[in-house]
């Protein structure tokens, strides 16, 4: 089995507060992140003033030797314009600050890093970006420039002139060819490798791979089915769908969503048109197209063939650059403190973990096992990371520490709370289970998570939110029925009670709460005539929803 990067073990380690999502959409932006972010700090008369190496976050290094080109090195304005392009690109979704930012930031940096480390492998090895290919890709960016209007302006306006754009835009795409070309090399996957994995991976290619694109419809009786068929048989499927009111749902069917005999019909259908009882209800499918990839030749003529080519390619090219990277002992270091202690978090190996903890700890903690006050709250964070790993780690060598870990992260959830209160839902989640008699701070947890879902709410997604609607749902109600809790943390959540069942259509429940928050706090600042006429009207309306329904209903049944 190939050793695997620091970097790549960082992209691994999961833990509650990631959400994954946006872990997965970091890695595929930056690895084509978009030109146009070259404008944002063009200045086509300024000259660029000699660095530090002091002053960049991080830096390539050679037997430990800090690299002296500072092209191999990155700054914090590379590191914030590129994070803030990606957060751009995905509208700007709110992220945690004590964890998800600075994991995020440490994933950039890193990734930054390891394309100076992939242009430092090729200058030593003296690869170079085709200089035709450089040529071709320019001419058409700028040839499509000049003839958008619209974009030749804006870019004259941030750039001083195309010209400048297009120096800017050759250097940027000799950079990206030159990492496409390395990569090219050390990546190449031959045939016969294809062949190779595909007999020794052939029946998880198979169940993974082999899929049909269809539409469905569903009847509640055999008969309608039948009779739909025999429509669709003389008329087309389309034709029929329209004449019969039937509507079809769009599905790509893969192996093991039906049963094995259901889905040969579909997968070595002759036809078009396929159907079958399954649970009681009554299925026709429109096969539109199948894949196969029961043999070596049909794989290849697959899309799956491409896509099992480039993970081939990124695996090789990964076990490639990291053994030269270990022969030539070339690394990357930080010298931001936050970055380099993220990466040390993330990124050390389970059998380091205590030699990680104990760093931290000397970092983080004083003589007196207080936490430090002069340090930022992004840096005690990793501390955590490191804590949660050592918490889930089966090596018995870390039982003697768990507990006095345990111990001082508490200290460490206090510490961030008090640097930045309720900014952290994470902290604020720690916080409750560590002080479940402060009630404030689970008020503020609850409402915090409230606003985070609340969007999907009102445009009816509960579905895709429905565990956190659970626990904000208990976790306000008991706060509100709690008569030893303060009256005004009662009172907010009644109201929170109220405003979620507005929010998700039942106002007859949110009736229900907003009659206890006036009862127990009849100040409290709403106008409650103005708020149960609302919910009167919405409850007029919901009836009279229903009886047009109904009526509807009961004209299609005749």
């Amino acid at each position: 089995m190939s050793k695997e990067s620091k970097d790549v073990k960082l992209r691994k380690t999961i833990s509650k507060w990631q959400q994954i999502f946006i872990w997965v959409i970091a890695i595929a932006f930056i690895a084509g992140i978009a030109l146009w972010a070259l404008a944002v700090n063009y200045s086509p008369s300024a000259k660029k003033a000699k660095r530090t190496i002091e002053e960049a976050v991080g830096y390539l290094t050679v037997d430990g030797t800090p690299v002296k080109n500072e092209k191999y090195w990155i700054f914090p304005e590379e590191v914030e314009q590129t994070y803030g392009d990606l957060l751009a690109q995905y509208n700007n979704p709110t992220l945690d600050p004590a964890f998800e930012q600075p994991y995020v930031k440490t994933l950039v940096a890193v990734d930054l890093l390891n394309k100076k480390v992939i242009l430092y492998y090729a200058e030593q090895n003296k690869i170079k970006a085709d200089p035709a290919k450089v040529k071709e890709e320019v001419k058409k960016e700028v040839d499509a420039v000049k003839k958008d209007q619209s974009k030749s302006q804006q870019i004259k306006t941030q750039y001083g002139s195309i010209s400048n754009y297009e120096k800017e835009f050759k250097a940027q795409k000799e950079v990206e060819l030159t990492i496409q070309a390395v990569k090219d090399k050390l990546g190449a996957v031959s045939e016969d490798e294809m062949k190779k994995y595909y007999e020794e991976n052939k029946a998880d290619v198979i169940t993974k791979y082999t899929k049909a694109e269809v539409a469905y419809a569903t009847f509640d009786t055999k008969e309608k089915m039948q009779n739909f068929v025999a429509l669709a048989m003389d008329k087309g499927v389309t034709a029929a769908a329209s004449e019969a009111s039937v509507t079809f749902t769009d599905y790509t069917l893969t192996k093991g969503t039906l049963p094995e005999e259901l889905e040969s019909q579909i997968f070595d259908a002759t036809s078009t048109i396929v159907s079958f009882p399954y649970n009681e209800t009554y299925f026709v499918f429109n096969v539109k197209s199948v894949q196969k990839v029961d043999t070596f030749d049909n794989f290849k003529a697959s899309s799956a063939y491409s896509e099992v080519l480039g993970e081939l390619q990124n695996k090789k090219f990964a076990e490639n650059l990291n053994k030269w990277k270990e022969e030539n002992k070339v690394d990357i270091a930080f010298n931001d403190p936050v970055y380099k202690t993220w990466y040390t978090a993330l990124s050390s190996e389970e059998k380091d973990l205590l030699n990680a903890y104990k760093k931290l700890y000397e970092e983080l903690f004083s003589e007196d096992e207080n936490v430090r006050t002069d340090l930022p709250y992004e840096q005690k964070a990793a501390f955590i990371v490191v804590a949660d790993r050592i918490a889930a780690s089966t090596d018995t060598a870390l039982e003697v520490v768990k507990a006095d870990v345990k111990e001082f992260e508490k200290k460490i959830v206090q510490s961030i709370y008090d640097q930045i209160k309720g900014s952290s839902l994470e902290i604020l989640r720690r916080m409750k289970e560590y002080y479940p008699e402060k009630k404030d701070i689970a008020y503020d947890y609850y409402s915090k998570l409230y606003d985070q879902i609340k969007p999907y709410l009102s445009v009816g997604g509960a579905y895709y939110v429905m565990n956190q609607l659970f626990e904000i749902y208990q976790g306000f109600a008991d706060l509100a029925e709690s008569t030893s809790t303060d009256v005004k943390i009662r009172a907010d959540s009644y109201y929170k009670l109220y405003d979620m069942n507005k929010q998700l259509d039942d106002p007859k429940t949110a009736k229900e709460y907003l009659a206890k928050l006036k009862e127990i706090k009849p100040d409290y600042s709403i106008n409650f005539e103005t708020a149960e006429k609302e919910l009167e009207d919405m409850m007029k309306q919901k009836e009279t929803n229903n009886q047009t329904n109904e009526a509807t209903q009961t004209s299609q049944n005749k």
